[in-house]
């Protein structure tokens, strides 16, 4: 007999999801080389949340297994068939802007505080509650559930490529790191590196130069914050810019020292999947650099990435396009840096499922060649399309329809965001964000909604039982 799936039921697990999320988000579990070592491949902090989740399973008496410190899983029931469930444990850097210890976890209002929380620590909770709630009911599964996590999602996904050179692949799976009713299309991705040697040698023209540049910290942000060395012998510098910033969306700051200008853009952070949500503290000062007496070389090379690779759609390169499934292409410069003349970008590139992803990057290439930049594809995850009525699909759209009855009229969505559901031969997102939550992934104050993480945990929780029982 199907147990009743309601949400008082597993509201007796929020204290619990609560206590163990929060030792959770105290783990800075960011990639650091300076502490990688014999099954710490991204460092201590990683480390410590892989551990930290399977002791958690095991003490729960699931079935646990740690793959060489790249990833783990957490399993229950028999067969042989096999669901996966992919989370990953690892966080981006907190940057600026916090209210408080980006890693000490504070709850206000109903919301729970802290990097990680909503991307992806807290939606990893949820699933295992659910998984927990279903164990303790009683459920006898005809089918293996494997909680996969991860440790390397925000970076080059090498945890899963490790993993699955390694074990099973899940038959079919979803991964609660993105939003609900459940995602049936994510776009291509693909970071791509570009280097350039360019003119710094000051002349009678060239009265000003740029000892260092640098922004941004990760390819999948866009830059927060970028800051500038100066060498110019002109008191007209802080004119020039504070001219500049009146017409500009970052905040900044000139500094004068004995022998060069410090000059600091601070914007607004955001995920790469739509670069038009956040301020690109990088671009804006390139926009003013160039502005600048610099060596004509640099001067043409800067007026181009401003103005040619920055905007957001790709179209002065020649690539701008889109599809009715997966919407428009997009260009995030995540990072960027001048040191002893040479120029390196970093990008993040993510088009449209049904668009050809050698057409598109022959274009690019071409393009960035003409200007005598070098281009290498750091990585590339090619895009993931189920169709909506796909039985797979239709059965997790059904589960949160039911909890959700105000919504009867939802459709799987697309979206440009890279979820481990492409890790899978076949797989989907499935939350855990609600239309009306605050998606704060990646931001200053991250912060999920506790009732949120419950509903999701309901849905994960019938939706697995589904899976496994009939």
């Amino acid at each position: 007999m199907k147990p009743d799936f309601t949400q008082q039921g597993i509201n007796e697990y929020q204290p619990f999801l609560l206590d163990h999320l929060k030792s959770l988000l105290t783990i800075p579990s960011m990639y650091d080389e300076s502490t990688i070592g014999k099954n710490k491949p991204f460092g201590q902090g990683i480390h410590e949340a892989l551990e930290f989740m399977l002791a958690l399973g095991e003490s729960e008496g699931f079935n646990v297994k740690n793959v060489d410190g790249y990833a783990g899983h957490i399993e229950w029931g028999q067969g042989t068939d096999l669901i996966g469930v992919l989370g990953h444990l690892d966080v981006v850097p907190p940057g600026e802007g916090w209210s408080g210890d980006p890693f000490q976890p504070t709850v206000s209002e109903g919301k729970l505080f802290s990097r990680g929380a909503q991307d992806d620590k807290g939606p990893v909770m949820a699933a295992f509650i659910a998984m927990k709630w279903l164990k303790d009911l009683g459920v006898k599964p005809n089918k293996r559930v494997r909680f996969i996590v991860g440790t390397d999602e925000e970076r080059q996904w090498k945890c899963m490529k490790h993993y699955f050179e390694q074990e099973e692949m899940p038959s079919i799976g979803f991964s609660p790191d993105a939003k609900f009713p459940v995602i049936h299309a994510e776009k291509g991705l693909v970071d791509v590196e570009l280097i350039k040697s360019t003119t710094t040698i000051q002349s009678e023209e060239a009265k000003a130069s740029i000892l260092s540049l640098q922004g941004g910290e990760r390819l999948n942000m866009v830059p927060e914050k970028a800051t500038a060395t100066v060498s110019w012998n002109s008191a007209a510098l802080p004119d020039m810019f504070d001219f500049f910033m009146k017409e500009d969306a970052c905040e900044g700051e000139i500094i004068q020292h004995p022998t060069h200008w410090e000059i600091t853009m601070t914007g607004k952070s955001a995920h790469a999947m739509e670069p038009n949500n956040g301020v690109n503290a990088f671009v804006s000062m390139l926009s003013f650099l160039k502005t600048l007496p610099l060596a004509d070389d640099l001067k043409q090379t800067l007026k181009w990435i401003s103005e040619k690779l920055a905007p957001t759609r790709g179209e002065e390169l020649g690539i701008a396009c889109q599809d009715d499934v997966s919407g428009p292409l997009t260009v995030n410069i995540g990072q960027g840096s001048i040191e002893n003349g040479i120029i390196t970008l970093g990008l993040n590139m993510r088009y449209p499922v049904t668009k050809d992803f050698e057409e598109l990057f022959l274009t690019f290439k071409k393009e960035v060649n003409s200007q005598w930049f070098e281009e290498s594809i750091i990585e590339h995850l090619e895009s993931i399309f189920l169709e909506k009525d796909h039985p797979f699909v239709q059965q997790l759209l059904n589960v949160y329809k039911k909890h959700t009855p105000d919504q009867e009229d939802v459709a799987p969505i697309a979206i440009g965001g890279a979820t481990y559901a492409r890790a899978l031969e076949q797989g989907v997102a499935y939350g855990a964000l609600f239309d009306d939550s605050p998606d704060t992934a990646h931001n200053a104050d991250e912060h999920v909604r506790i009732d949120d993480l419950m509903k999701a945990a309901l849905i994960y929780a019938e939706a697995l039982y589904d899976l496994v029982t009939d």
